[in-house]
């Protein structure tokens, strides 16, 4: 025996045949000292630094000594293995091939396997290695890129891969990483995998929690641990802290990566298996398989149940099939979706939904876009879901193709629109659009710019807005008999624009199609004279339209004093009427009829004017600007035609559009500028500019020529107002301030009571609009001005002083926007809650009423009225005041042809919406979403969800009621690392009674 004081290093040359075999335990030699007592497997934990809580697979634990040539010599020879020692004293028996190496550390290594311990004992005949110490770490890239570290004991067979091994710790990758722990272990190669070993434990924990003591862990009997394929353990308790809370037959992770087939983890809580209460109803969902179809492509099927015991009239049960292929190939720029839905009722009825994306580019100059949403009922659609923004938003499709030739893009696609619990269908199609990329040049002076537009839109199967839906005749035998119909309205126009640019004067020219029918039955107010006003009739059209042509074209000079007053002066050949200049309608039996033309000469000016007055707190100065935009029009008198005014319904009797032009246009905007100071600059520095106020007028026309022909034509001349001679019959007005991130302030006004082309509309102001949005939080610009003026501190983030305008993200936009009826994309959406630091919160306060119509012909929309026939059931009663009360945000436009249809008012609406989003602690997050209807006294919806961030949980709390009357409790805990492991509580309850 030799023993070396300093540093050795042995290189042992042997055969490199490294065949797996049997899993036989080898006999500890005698003399070794006995492996330490066993630890209870419910104390196991990490110490602080364990090698298990970071990766070590970069970490070299072992600093090996520099060869010499002949080392290098003997490494380099084919066909051997090199074993590599190193400690502060070896000791080698040269009879039985047996070496003991101690130190710190004392390693060897075989191939790429490396152990390291205090001491060491090797058995170069058996290659078996046995390691004692206080911390042991195997390193076997073949079984995990984690080590194996263990407090006991380890015997390992280097040639085969074989080990056994005490109080053992380890960690596998999936994606999370886990720890694994038990008291005693084996490591086999593995038939699972070529080249893999196996982990099989008695008596351990697994976890994900990196902490030295872990907040939660399974305690299991037997673990089976397959490197870089699957984590099995059986029985297994989970244990929050040292308490058991739950038992499982087993537990099952895959650690392999990438996409595989497999069965989708059910959705269920506790009370789907122990009922809380006698009418408590079952709900499970997605309960299917996943299929990896490919790299490229993957699909699931699943089916959700409601059951059918105590059903109620609107909550019969349902079962829903439900289909997903998800598609993604980016060689070929194509990616997108495709899902389907069908829901069957134990009543009988039923409805499919459809959902499609698809995004393709077919080269670096054409796209294609599609998103599309079908839904067979709306009726049931809505009946069934819990999500208020899927009750409240519409069923969108949209489709787009752009294209670039040349010089030119063009594109084509259109939308279409379906509503909850409603039967009506708006679509635009197809929309075109062609232009130009930038300005054409023709000469050096001469400068092309056309474009041309085209565009389709319907709206079919109307639902509301007090339409007829039968058409009434006499059948051969003189009885009157009515026909149920669908009514439908169309739209349909073409414009190209041609403006030319020559030096620096600017010729316009454009021509516009249009043409309008109304296909349901509607009375209109008819004139057999047109200059005589007590010959009106009312009469019934079974369809009513509007085609027109025209042609505009003006002519504008260069601006004088650019810069200072910005004088543009233009001329334009103009229609005496407001009307195109050919039409054709109902009144002339589809023949065209044209009005006459005259010359406009106008003058705008647009100056600005400033004022800079000295600031105070932290603000260095105020800049106050006002824009104002001033034009003066004049045209000669021109008289139009009686056959004109016949075809768009109006009378002379009264009509002012024929009038001299001589009129001033005015409109102004003002803003109020806020430049704040910068550490240690003066006044003239350069600090960031805050818009404390703006505000922006509508313009407002006048015409004194208005006002004397009124004026001339009254019966009592002195009574007279001046704002008789207003042309304009609508005002309006905003403010917006950067003090409050999000504030948008807007009101409108209409201002004739009558139609304003007559000599007979009275001017008063009725306020029809409001509508108003802004946020507040912790970070918002005027809390933070308050606590600079009263010495607060202040958070060093930037205010939110940029955005004014909602973004895609708010509560308010989410609610208009389109929720996709089909596929996983519209699970859960209503239980997303934002992480929040401080608090935050968006009002938004809308409010709209008609003014009192003047005169006959008013249909009155009353939803309740419409509705009494289904009183005797509340939920049928209910969901048809839903159905009569929500229309699109463009209702009142209903795609009028000619003058004299009778005017429908509708009940005015005044609600408010919320959304508050705040911080009960570092780790609780809070959200309140609610919509409260001030006409009805009620709650419209409401989303309460409470947030707990834990260190390996994540809970919520949510409540939510939707419009329909639907609410929801959840209540739900899953583990991060694996978020099928959860702890839930579901109740669902479809609303059956009215408020």
């Amino acid at each position: 025996m030799r023993r070396w004081r300093r540093l050795l290093v042995l290189v042992l040359l042997a055969p490199a045949s490294l065949a797996a075999q049997g899993t036989t335990r080898p006999r500890p030699p005698g003399g070794q000292p006995p492996p330490p007592p066993p630890v209870r497997p419910d104390t196991l934990r990490r110490a602080p630094g364990d090698t298990t809580t970071r990766d070590t697979a970069k970490k070299a634990l072992v600093q090996w000594e520099e060869t010499d040539s002949v080392m290098q010599a003997l490494e380099a020879r084919p066909g051997y293995s090199v074993t590599k020692y190193q400690g502060a004293a070896v000791i080698f028996d040269a009879s039985s091939r047996a070496l003991s190496v101690q130190g710190d550390p004392a390693a060897v290594a075989r191939g790429d396997v490396l152990i390291v311990s205090d001491t060491l004992f090797y058995d170069d005949s058996l290659k078996i290695v046995r390691a004692r110490g206080d911390t042991i770490v195997l390193r076997d890239p073949g079984r995990g890129s984690a080590d194996v570290v263990s407090r006991g004991s380890l015997v390992y067979d280097i040639a085969r891969r074989k080990a056994n091994v005490t109080n053992v710790s380890t960690a596998v990758e999936s994606g999370e990483r886990w720890f694994v722990m038990a008291r005693k272990g084996g490591f086999v190669s593995d038939t699972a995998g070529e080249g893999s070993t196996a982990l099989y434990a008695r008596d351990g924990s697994i976890t994900s929690c990196d902490d030295p003591v872990p907040h939660y862990h399974f305690q299991s009997k037997e673990i089976k641990v397959v490197a870089k394929n699957i984590l099995v353990a059986r029985p297994a308790v989970l244990y929050i802290a040292d308490v058991p809370v739950m038992w499982l037959p087993f537990i099952f992770q895959d650690l392999r990566s990438g996409r595989r087939s497999g069965v989708l983890p059910p959705r269920f809580g506790v009370s789907e298996l122990v009922r809380n209460s006698p009418s408590y109803r079952r709900h499970v969902e997605d309960f299917g398989y996943y299929f990896a179809i490919s790299e490229f492509m993957d699909a699931q099927v699943a089916v959700d149940w409601r059951s059918g015991a105590h059903a109620t009239p609107g909550d019969p049960g349902w079962i829903r099939y439900k289909g997903e292929w998800r598609y993604r190939w980016l060689d070929r720029f194509l990616t997108g979706r495709i899902a389907s839905e069908y829901l069957r009722r134990r009543d009988g009825s039923n409805t499919m939904n459809l959902s499609l994306d698809h995004q393709q580019d077919f080269s670096q100059s054409s796209h294609l876009t599609a998103n599309l949403n079908y839904v067979t009922s709306t009726t049931i659609q809505r009946q069934t879901t819990f999500n208020p923004y899927a009750v409240l938003a519409t069923i969108a499709s949209r489709a787009n193709y752009q294209q670039s030739l040349g010089f030119a893009s063009f594109s084509v696609g259109g939308s279409r629109r379906q509503y909850p619990g409603r039967s009506q269908i708006d679509q635009d199609f197809p929309n075109f659009n062609i232009a130009p990329k930038g300005p054409i040049a023709l000469l050096p002076w001469l400068v092309w710019t056309p474009t041309l537009n085209a565009s389709n839109s319907q709206s079919l199967k109307i639902d509301q807005g007090g339409r007829s839906n039968f058409r009434f005749l006499r059948s051969p035998g003189g009885a009157l008999d009515s026909v149920r119909t669908d009514a439908q309205t169309r739209s349909t126009s073409a414009s190209f624009n041609t403006p030319l640019k020559i030096f620096n004067f600017n010729w316009n020219n454009s021509f516009s199609l249009s043409d309008r029918e109304n296909d349901f039955p509607e009375s209109r107010t008819v004139y057999g004279d047109i200059n005589d006003s007590t010959t009106k009739s009312t009469r019934v059209f079974a369809r009513t339209f509007l085609t027109a042509l025209d042609w505009q074209t003006s002519f504008s000079l260069p601006s004088l004093l650019q810069g200072r007053l910005n004088l543009t002066p233009s001329v334009s050949l103009q229609n005496v009427d407001g009307s195109a200049f050919w039409v054709r309608s109902e009144n002339t039996g589809g023949a065209y009829v044209h009005q006459s033309k005259r010359l406009n000469y106008a003058l705008s000016a647009s100056p600005t004017f400033f004022g800079l007055f000295r600031g105070f707190g932290p603000v260095a100065r105020f800049r106050h600007s006002i824009n104002p935009g001033i034009s003066y029009s004049y045209a000669p008198r021109a008289r139009v035609s009686d056959e004109f005014l016949a075809a768009i319904g109006r009378r002379r009797q009264g009509d002012l559009g024929s009038l001299q032009q001589n009129s001033v246009s005015l409109s102004m905007s003002q803003n109020i500028e806020a430049k704040l100071k910068t550490k240690g600059d003066s006044a003239d520095s350069e600090g960031r500019k805050v818009k404390v106020l703006s505000l922006s007028f509508d313009p407002l026309t006048y015409n004194f020529e208005r006002y004397k022909e009124v004026k001339k034509n009254a019966k009592d001349p002195s009574g007279v107002s001046r704002w008789a001679g207003l042309a304009t019959d609508r005002f309006g007005y905003g403010l917006r301030s950067e003090l409050l991130p999000g504030f948008d302030f807007r009101s409108s006004y209409s201002l004739f009571e009558g139609n304003p082309l007559s000599d007979t509309a009275r001017f008063a102001p009725y306020r029809e609009d409001i509508r108003t949005t802004f946020s507040l939080g912790r970070n918002s610009g005027v809390f933070n001005l308050f606590s600079r003026i009263f010495g607060r501190a202040v958070a060093q983030t930037a205010p939110e002083l940029e955005r004014t305008q909602p973004s895609a993200d708010d509560f308010m936009a989410r609610q208009v926007a389109a929720q996709p009826v089909a596929g996983s994309i519209s699970r859960n959406s209503q239980f997303a809650v934002p992480s929040t630091r401080g608090w935050q919160a968006q009002l938004s306060y809308t409010s709209h009423r008609q003014r009192p119509p003047v005169g006959g012909n008013v249909i009155f929309i009353d939803p309740k009225a419409e509705c009494a026939g289904l009183a005797a059931n509340p939920f049928q009663f209910d969901q048809c005041v839903l159905t009569k009360s929500t229309a699109p945000a463009d209702e009142d436009a209903t795609n009028q042809t000619t003058e004299g249809a009778p005017f429908r008012r509708t009940p005015s609406t005044e609600s408010a919406q919320s959304s508050l989003s705040f911080s009960i602690t570092p780790k609780w997050t809070a959200q309140w979403q609610t919509t409260y209807d001030f006409k009805e006294a009620a709650f419209a919806s409401q989303i309460v969800s409470l947030q707990r961030e834990l260190h390996d949980w994540r809970a919520i709390f949510a409540f939510t009621q939707a419009p329909n009357g639907n609410f929801a409790f959840n209540f739900f805990i899953a583990l991060k690392a694996q978020p099928d492991l959860k702890f839930d509580y579901n109740k669902q309850t479809y609303r059956s009674s009215t408020r």
